[in-house]
C-alpha cells in the first residue's frame, strides 16, 4: 500500500510456491518419512526377541514349579534334563535342568556328594534359543533353592 499525491495504491502481489520450493518440501518430507518407516522393522525385531525372551521364562519356571512341587527326597540330584529341544509349539526352544546339594554353612557353595545330605538343594533351570536369523544363541537361566522340611 503507497499513496501518491492522496490517492492509495494497492499493489497487488500474487503468493505462490515456485517449483524449487515445491521440490525441497518434497525432498525434506520423504527423508523425515524414510526415518520413520525405517523404525517399524526395527521396532518389530524387538516386540519378538520380547516376545520369545517372555516365552523361555515362562518355560523355565513351568520346569521350575514342577519340580518344587514334588517332595524334597523325590527330587534327584544331578542333570534331570538334559539340553534337549521341547516339544511343538515350543520346537523352537531347549531346556536343561540340574539339581545339585548346597551346603547353607560355607557360603552356599555347592557340594561334590551329597552325603550327608546338607538339607538344602539348588536347582537351575536354562531354556535357550536362537535369534530369529538363527546366528545367536540366547538363553535365561532360572535358580532356586528348596530345604527339607
Amino acid at each position: 500500500m503507497f499513496s501518491k499525491r492522496g490517492f492509495i495504491f494497492f499493489r497487488k502481489t500474487k503468493r505462490s510456491f515456485t517449483l524449487i520450493e515445491l521440490l525441497i518440501s518434497i525432498f525434506i518430507l520423504s527423508v523425515g518419512m524414510l526415518g520413520v518407516f525405517q523404525a517399524f522393522p526395527l521396532g518389530t525385531k524387538i516386540w519378538k526377541s520380547s516376545q520369545r525372551a517372555t516365552l523361555s521364562s515362562q518355560l523355565g519356571q513351568e520346569k521350575m514349579e514342577e519340580i518344587i512341587a514334588k517332595p524334597y527326597d523325590e527330587i534327584l540330584v544331578g542333570t534331570i534334563e538334559v539340553k534337549h529341544q521341547l516339544d511343538s509349539p515350543f520346537n523352537a526352544y531347549q531346556r536343561e535342568t540340574r539339581v545339585t546339594c548346597v551346603d547353607p554353612a560355607s557360603a552356599f557353595s555347592e557340594v561334590a556328594n551329597c552325603t550327608p545330605d546338607p538339607h538344602m538343594k539348588k536347582i537351575e533351570v536354562s531354556v535357550f534359543w536362537k535369534t530369529p536369523f538363527g546366528f545367536l544363541e540366547k538363553s535365561i537361566k532360572i535358580t532356586s533353592f528348596i530345604t527339607k522340611k
